[in-house]
């Protein structure tokens, strides 16, 4: 825990620094101020209400350094030393601003209790990111892929020699990053505990709720965020891409719907939120749909346009491409494809390129496992009508309920939908002016969502929902959209019915009822989960972080290299390096004489 600490202090430090820099010098660039508000004669300097917007800033900006440094070098010591270089720059050209920012956050943190709040919060989640289940894939190959980064960067084909280090992930680098490898230890993988302390940081502001006592549509996204960490709890110190992307999906949905709660005017932080949309699909491709997001800065944009706003514009496209773009060459030079395992766009043809055989296979492994099934032989062509009952069934308890709820939700969302679409025309048609000028779904609250932006985000929760379900539907993989989809459409919804229907007198009953619904929820959730770690509890992690897992292993030669591969299984951990999950002599060779070279398959 203690490790854990100090390296989670280091990365805020860096992190903030660097995102602080950064957004300092693009709110100052032409077309990035805020809109001039009535009777101000200029633009002011955007004021960033959500100072944990530093620290997600400089999460992508010190991800895409990573992914950019392990194209020429190993991600280890002279990496860190140059992004605490910048960070110190940074720190003493703003050290005036940034004292400012301190003494404003120390003073918000005093008020109240909120200081020892997100104290605790810290301390949790670092006891909770110390130890615990290893999930499966990362004893498989996220050790394995994380480790060729601080080693070598990246090799050429390297998932010839075990194809699932095919799976890129931005996430594997940045682990990498931060891992202290260079120190002469362990390996430490804090990074995706690290993210759901940041969540865990934002679902407290659902405190809020007693001081407000009203609902407003991010306390629904909070509650299920909350849930989700009580889940992820005990296995948030693995290095899985899926905790990661989680994390994040709960993160941008629960602030994009805080600024519409609070009326954010500026297009600003819309760009940064859909650019961090961007950047979650570098870390797991089934997050593609979060490019819906972009359709709000965009409209924010070109509407009413000027020249400052699509010199803004253009920025968000370029900042856009700077994230994707390592990403994309780290693909290429791992797989030879762009998108592995995507085989249609096949563009280069490279000779260290996994074969097209193998990588079609790959895909359809992983969708027929998505699907409740091991045997990709017999079920990887299982129509609809066999493998959605059977993938239902498989699903139980509580996400089975959410599950349904989720489809509920899109039924409603549609209905939404038609309401939209009908009163747009109604602005033109006398026919149905009435329908029009109805005040069902008329926003007199600031708890509420405008109905373009309700149905641009419920929109791109469905679109994330569809691809989830008809590519590789593991509810572990698509838990955020399919609890998030009911919160935010079934949320609004309540909102409604609560701000329409109910008395004032009942407001108070609900706001009540709800507290203490809650708090009990809670407390019994914090009691499990305290039961369930006391069984399990180590003194020693308390100091350091446990480390990844130990496995027999059998060894194989490949030119004057000696490779791993585990006796049973297909698990190695970390430290049998490097390793494939079999004997693969006579299918794999060298590029050239040596592994950095890089790995094709024998007969390409």
């Amino acid at each position: 825990m203690l490790t854990v600490l100090v390296i989670w202090l280091y990365v805020i430090a860096t992190t903030y620094l660097i995102g602080y820099g950064f957004l300092m010098s693009l709110v100052n660039m032409p077309g990035m101020l805020p809109g001039k508000k009535k009777h101000e004669r200029e633009s002011r300097r955007y004021d960033f209400k959500f100072r944990e917007s530093y620290i997600i800033t400089g999460i992508v900006l010190v991800t895409v350094y990573a992914q950019i440094v392990s194209l020429f070098t190993k991600v280890s010591l002279g990496a860190n030393l140059v992004l605490l270089a910048l960070s110190v720059l940074i720190a003493v050209y703003y050290r005036q601003e940034l004292g400012e920012e301190l003494l404003s956050m120390l003073g918000k943190l005093k008020a109240g209790a909120n200081f020892y709040v997100y104290l605790a919060v810290f301390l949790i989640m670092a006891y909770g990111a110390s130890h615990g289940y290893m999930h499966y894939d990362s004893d498989l190959y996220h050790a394995q892929a994380i480790r060729w980064i601080e080693e070598y960067g990246i090799v050429r084909g390297l998932g010839n020699l075990h194809v699932r280090l095919a799976y890129n992930s931005s996430a594997f680098a940045l682990s990498a990053l931060y891992s202290f490898r260079f120190l002469g230890g362990q390996s430490y993988h804090v990074m995706s505990g690290f993210f759901a302390l940041l969540l865990a940081w934002q679902c407290v502001d659902i405190k809020n709720f007693i001081r407000r006592g009203h609902p407003v549509i991010s306390d629904f996204a909070r509650l299920a965020a909350i849930y989700y960490l009580f889940t992820i709890y005990d296995e948030m110190m693995a290095p899985a891409s899926d905790y990661f992307l989680s994390c994040l999906v709960f993160y941008i949905i629960i602030h994009w719907l805080d600024m519409n709660v609070r009326h954010e005017r500026s297009y600003l932080p819309y760009i940064l939120l859909a650019l961090l949309g961007v950047f979650a699909i570098t870390i797991k491709l089934s997050a593609a749909p979060m490019l819906l997001l972009t359709i709000v800065p965009i409209y924010k944009l070109f509407h009413n346009r000027t020249k400052e706003k699509m010199r803004a514009f253009w920025v968000s496209v370029a900042l856009a491409f700077v994230i994707v773009l390592p990403f994309l060459i780290r693909n290429i030079i791992l797989s030879g494809w762009l998108l592995y395992p995507v085989t249609f766009l096949d563009f280069f043809g490279f000779y260290w390129e996994i074969p097209k055989g193998v990588a079609a296979y790959d895909a359809l492994e992983i969708r027929t496992f998505g699907r409740g099934y091991n045997d990709v032989a017999t079920y990887g062509s299982a129509p609809m009508s066999e493998w959605i009952p059977n993938w239902f069934a498989s699903i139980t308890g509580l996400n089975k309920i959410m599950l349904i709820l989720a489809l509920l939700s899109i039924v409603i969302y549609v209905i939404y939908l038609v309401y939209f679409v009908l009163a747009f025309a109604g602005e033109k048609s006398e026919k149905i002016k009435g329908f029009n000028n109805s005040k069902v779904f008329e926003i007199s609250h600031r708890s509420m969502l405008s109905m373009a932006d309700f149905l641009t985000i419920g929109g791109t929760l469905i679109g994330c929902f569809a691809f989830w379900f008809l590519s590789a539907p593991l509810i572990r993989y698509g838990i955020v959209y399919v609890w998030l989809l009911p919160a935010v459409i079934l949320g609004r919804t309540f909102i409604l019915a609560y701000n329409r229907l109910f008395e004032d007198e009942v407001k108070d009953t609900v706001v009540k009822a709800f507290v203490i619904v809650f708090l009990a929820w809670f407390i019994y959730k914090c009691a499990i989960v305290a039961l369930e770690d006391n069984r399990h509890f180590n003194p020693e992690y308390l100091l350091k972080q446990q480390d990844y897992g130990s496995y027999e292993v059998n060894t194989f030669k490949m030119g004057d290299e000696t490779f791993y591969y585990p006796v049973s299984g297909d698990q190695v951990g970390y430290d049998p390096f490097p390793s494939a999950t079999h004997d693969i002599t006579g299918e794999v060779e060298f590029i050239g004489g040596e592994i950095k070279d890089g790995f094709k398959a024998i007969g390409q």
